[in-house]
């Protein structure tokens, strides 16, 4: 199965969550199908600060990581390794194995829980409304004991795929935003995105970190080591001279200091590296300085972009917590119009889940409103008390308007 496999989709559909973080009081199920069933392309997860929408990130960012492993002790997600909580992220797969296609549901399964649990059957009129032939189930589920063990690996299917991903990760990424590798591939930016400045080390043109394909990668504060730092991104995508380095500088030129012909930050630009000392040049009204003295916002998205383009397949799932942090109102607004329009210059192999409490994102997201290649959805985490509440508002006013119309 491996040679000449594409994965021509990899796209989310419902993900249920139970006894994880605030989940605790109900099983929880998000849906990331639009009004017409199609996987969503882009996603807004809103809720008050400690609902959930940070845990639900993490969630995905360590079940994703499941993928290409043969054994587990541990999955890095403390309510599935401590505690009782487990979880289903059911995504449709598209393989197409020398021009023979096939369609499946694949059902990611990690925590607390047996072998034999699906918190989500798909049955056979389930897997027809989604175009599947076959469901499937691969993860790693703790027992009493604590011990984990694989779901999946008595099944040829989910053992082939297994392998196609452990074999292809370290394969060589080539292009900035437009690579061709179609391994899936989960990229989690947290809300804390800084650079800080580098310690005084040696500096050496070396890859990156995780550099080439890898099913997820984790970004949050940026510099502590040279190894894993943006300067070394950008001298590493220089040395290289594949073109990656020009694409780079003219993404974060156009994203982050130049959106839409209009100058967010002014008279700001990405320079270049110098060689001595191997860093990132800033270029303001004719001086220069490091990444690390940006502002915070300038470094949140200098971060964001920077990472993405370098790591990016044909299928990748993006998760943005908190894209507003440190920006001024209408660099939220540019922001999220940027990741709509990666997500819309990437149809549909490029989703864009964001998670925030921002009403300026909010209303800017326009969920209601059609746009061409993009597949909207959103999900509002509210306790039962909320939910409850809610409706019952939403019956009485209902019941007023019968009643003032005389139903």
């Amino acid at each position: 199965m491996i040679s000449n496999v594409l994965v021509e989709e990899f796209a989310s559909l419902y993900l249920t969550v139970d006894r994880v973080g605030p989940f605790q009081a109900r099983m929880e199920e998000f849906d990331f199908t639009d009004v017409n069933d199609e996987p969503c392309n882009l996603y807004l997860i809103v809720s008050k600060d400690g609902r959930g929408k940070t845990t639900i990130m993490e969630l995905l960012a360590a079940m994703m990581g499941m993928l290409g492993k043969s054994e587990c002790a541990m999955l890095g997600f403390e309510s599935f390794d401590k505690e009782q909580g487990r979880a289903q992220w059911d995504v449709r797969v598209t393989l197409n194995r020398g021009g023979s296609k096939e369609t499946v549901i694949l059902s990611l399964v990690a925590g607390f829980m047996g072998e034999e649990v699906a918190l989500k059957p798909w049955g056979e009129s389930e897997l027809k409304k989604y175009g599947a032939s076959c469901w499937y189930r691969f993860g790693f589920v703790r027992n009493l004991a604590g011990r984990y063990s694989m779901v999946g690996r008595h099944v040829d299917w989910v053992m082939d795929f297994n392998a196609l991903i452990q074999s292809s990760i370290g394969a060589r990424l080539s292009g900035f935003e437009s690579d061709d590798l179609t391994f899936p591939t989960l990229i989690y930016f947290s809300a804390y995105r800084n650079i800080v400045p580098l310690p005084s080390e040696e500096r050496a043109i070396i890859a990156p970190r995780d550099w080439n394909y890898q099913p997820v990668y984790i970004f949050d504060v940026e510099g502590r080591d040279w190894h894993d730092s943006l300067d070394n991104l950008l001298v590493w995508l220089k040395w290289l001279d594949d073109g990656r380095f020009e694409a780079a500088v003219n993404a974060i030129n156009d994203r982050v200091f130049k959106i839409n012909d209009k100058q967010l930050f002014a008279g700001k630009k990405l320079a270049g590296v110098r060689k001595e000392p191997p860093e990132a040049i800033i270029e303001a009204e004719g001086q220069k300085h490091r990444l690390d003295r940006l502002s915070s916002g300038e470094k949140s998205l200098v971060q964001l972009f920077l990472r993405l383009g370098s790591h990016m397949t044909r299928n990748t799932i993006l998760l943005v917590d908190e894209p507003e942090v440190h920006l001024h109102r209408n660099w939220q607004y540019e922001t999220l119009y940027s990741l709509m329009n990666l997500a819309k210059t990437h149809f549909p192999g490029v989703s864009v889940v964001i998670a925030s409490h921002s009403e300026r994102i909010m209303k800017a997201f326009g969920l209601n409103i059609p746009e061409e290649n993009l597949r909207k959805g959103a999900y509002i985490i509210e306790t039962a008390d909320e939910e409850a509440r809610a409706k019952k508002i939403e019956e009485d006013a209902f019941q007023e308007i019968s009643e003032g119309e005389g139903l």
